[in-house]
């Protein structure tokens, strides 16, 4: 533990002390923001509509039949469900259920959530079950028989692990295990990759792969491209953004790609494998900008011609690729708007394609049927509720499937987007949305800004029908970190992670600026690194702000790579131990420039016990020395369940969604 440091103990998570500290703070909470009808008429509306039988069912097709992850009131844990194709199409779904979630925790007698199901595409009823226990990252994998509604007896069952399940074929699965220590890396995660037939046991798999324990991950999986060719590739990450690939043959010979080693590999069509490069890529005569999307040839391990498919200018960034039977689609950035772009491969090589217009804002891939060229894709923005579009590619047809329903009035309110000025002179664009232009409008900032994510403008449902409806605004501000632009993520990793602050800090100074809101009625939100990127601005200028919304964050950002996961991410970060990086990390690390001295304003800070991704001392120390300093209204969300990305039921959901709500409503609106 660090010296000195008087909260260290509140890392020992299996320590009766520290579990009694947790509770008696989150029930603390629950009795000032979760009690009273209007909490309790909040919590139900909110849950009323993720409930609501009018959402847009997303799907998984396979061989013409829809499958989906339904809950609801009567089935908390949900249900995986299926219907015909064109029933679905009509409009008028005919379900039938395949198993319900909540009877594998008699099965595996534990508290399990549905993380995955991955079908075997070419036999859609055979499918690999990820059940995460209480929400968290760990499961358990189960092959499942869909069509008998059964456990597959003597199948595909692995232990509760991080574990890397893929099918191979119908008879066999890559297995990167995580059962046991030998098993991981120093993040936590497999190192070694195996190769498991049907009927054998684990001491009879082939053992393919293994990397150094102080690498990040292994996964190994197989590409079955729309004509039914298949390649077997392994991903060796030592970094979290850097790793080695290797094509596995018949032989079981992993063979080294001679790929970059920030690339990534987005997918496999015709003997090409899809390349989305990090940074510029040099061959013989040839370069290759950063950011781009490339296809290779690749044949037995070696790398043959390379083609650029698309390469973004400096306000524009490529955020996904698809392929179809014949097709690439990539969706692409413009100015943090949505668009999407396609070329098909023929003989002659690859052709880019004119597409039908779609909305302009948030754009998702949301599927693509093995086998052809369908695609779905989701469309929104901040006030247009959800569409669920089919591209057929062949035809260039556009169709409307679903239409999700209004949650809140958006009349009145306008949407704008602004551009600040950061510290070192950068613009960082940001969206406001809101129908009040006054310095007395409750303003909610939310900000993520690390890993290359970037924040799209999304449908604001509940936030709308609860926050927008009031009169108030909302603010996504796209900082550097995120992957709003091509060179967004790589200008604020390391020792440029303290930008994303600047730039934070510096939205909200042009919000105030422009007359929009004030500090005392503007509230800052982000979870995970945006938890990281909220304390810091916190902790830095708590003058400018009013509260504080700091959900499963990391804060302790000099133990951070001894917690969990946290190793894995040293090439975000920059690694505490480096006598250059550590002082830097230092100086950004929210839970050590805390001051007992200064006042700050409100703070909501939430974690899971169950997450062990993020640690939850990492907001159960940042609770405690807030608690400390002078006048510091600070308050700990933290039930037990959920994990880190609040895997578990709709009401837990809404409830924790509510509390939040009725917190701002204290902090910055009734203040």
């Amino acid at each position: 533990m660090t010296p000195h440091d008087p909260f260290a103990y509140l890392e020992r998570l299996d320590d009766p002390a520290v579990q009694s500290f947790a509770a008696q703070a989150h029930a603390e909470t629950l009795s000032h923001f979760a009690r009273g009808t209007d909490y309790e008429a909040l919590k139900a509306d909110i849950t009323a509509v993720l409930q609501d039988e009018n959402q847009i069912p997303f799907c998984q097709e396979h061989r013409a039949q829809m499958y989906h992850f339904h809950q609801s009131a009567e089935h908390p844990k949900g249900v995986y469900r299926v219907c015909s194709a064109a029933s679905y199409r009509s409009g008028l779904p005919q379900w039938r259920v395949l198993f319900d979630v909540a009877a594998f925790d008699e099965i595996l007698g534990d508290d399990v959530y549905l993380d995955g199901v991955s079908h075997y595409v070419e036999q859609p009823e055979k499918v690999l079950l990820s059940l995460s226990i209480a929400g968290g990252d760990t499961a358990y994998t189960l092959e499942f028989d869909l069509a008998a509604g059964a456990v597959v007896e003597n199948g595909f069952h692995f232990p509760a692990g991080k574990s890397h399940i893929a099918w191979r074929d119908e008879n066999s699965v890559w297995v990167c295990p995580a059962w046991d220590e030998r098993q991981l890396t120093e993040s936590g995660y497999p190192r070694q990759v195996w190769l498991l037939r049907r009927d054998q046991s684990f001491a009879e798999a082939e053992p393919v792969y293994e990397m150094d324990a102080a690498g990040v991950m292994v996964h190994a999986w197989r590409y079955l491209d729309g004509q039914g060719a298949p390649i077997d590739l392994i991903e060796s990450s030592h970094g979290f953004f850097s790793k080695t690939y290797y094509q596995v043959g018949a032989d079981l010979v992993p063979q080294p790609l001679k790929l970059p080693e920030d690339c990534d590999i987005t997918g496999y069509l015709g003997g090409r494998l899809l390349l989305h490069l990090q940074s510029e890529w040099r061959r013989a005569k040839h370069s290759y900008p950063a950011g781009s999307l490339v296809a290779v040839k690749l044949s037995k391990g070696r790398l043959g011609e390379a083609e650029l498919l698309f390469a973004p200018n400096n306000r524009q960034s490529l955020e996904s690729v698809e392929t179809t039977k014949r097709f690439v689609v990539a969706s692409v950035l413009d100015k943090v708007s949505g668009s999407l772009k396609a070329w098909k491969l023929d003989a002659d090589g690859w052709h880019e394609q004119t597409l039908p217009a779609l909305p302009q804002g948030a754009l998702e891939l949301t599927d693509q049927p093995w086998g052809g060229d369908v695609l779905y894709v989701a469309a929104s923005d901040f006030l247009t509720p959800l569409t669920l579009f089919s591209l057929d590619l062949q035809v260039m047809e556009l169709s409307v499937l679903r239409r999700q329903p209004q949650q809140f009035d958006s009349a009145g309110l306008g949407v704008e987007q602004f551009w600040a000025v950061s510290a070192d002179g950068e613009n960082i664009p940001y969206y406001w949305v809101g129908s009040r232009r006054s310095a007395d409008t409750p303003t909610l900032v939310y900000a993520y800004g690390g890993f290359g994510v970037p924040e799209l403008p999304h449908y604001l449902g509940n936030i709308g029908r609860h926050w927008l409806a009031q009169g108030h605004s909302f603010v996504l501000a796209n900082v550097r970190g995120g992957g709003e632009f091509a060179h967004w993520h790589h200008a604020a990793r390391r020792e440029n992670k303290h930008k994303s602050t600047d730039d934070l800090l510096a939205v909200i100074a042009d919000l105030h600026r422009r007359g929009l809101s004030s500090p005392k009625r503007t509230a800052i939100q982000g979870g995970s690194n945006g938890g990281l990127l909220t304390a810091s601005a916190f902790v830095r200028q708590p003058e400018s702000i009013g509260a504080l919304v700091c959900e499963v964050p990391l804060t302790d950002m000099l133990r951070y790579h001894r917690l969990s996961a946290g190793a894995s991410w040293i090439e975000e970060y920059g690694d505490p131990d480096d006598e250059t990086m550590r002082p830097l990390l230092a100086t950004l690390s929210p839970y050590h420039n805390l001051d007992a001295e200064r006042r700050y304003p409100s703070a909501l800070i939430t974690t899971s016990l169950s997450d062990d991704r993020v640690h939850p001392a990492h907001a159960l120390k940042f609770y405690a020395r807030l608690r400390q300093s002078q006048n510091a209204n600070a308050w700990l969300y933290a039930p037990a369940g959920g994990g880190h990305t609040g895997n578990g039921t709709q009401e837990e959901t809404a409830a924790e969604l509510a509390c939040i709500l009725r917190f701002l409503h204290e902090s910055i609106v009734a203040a």
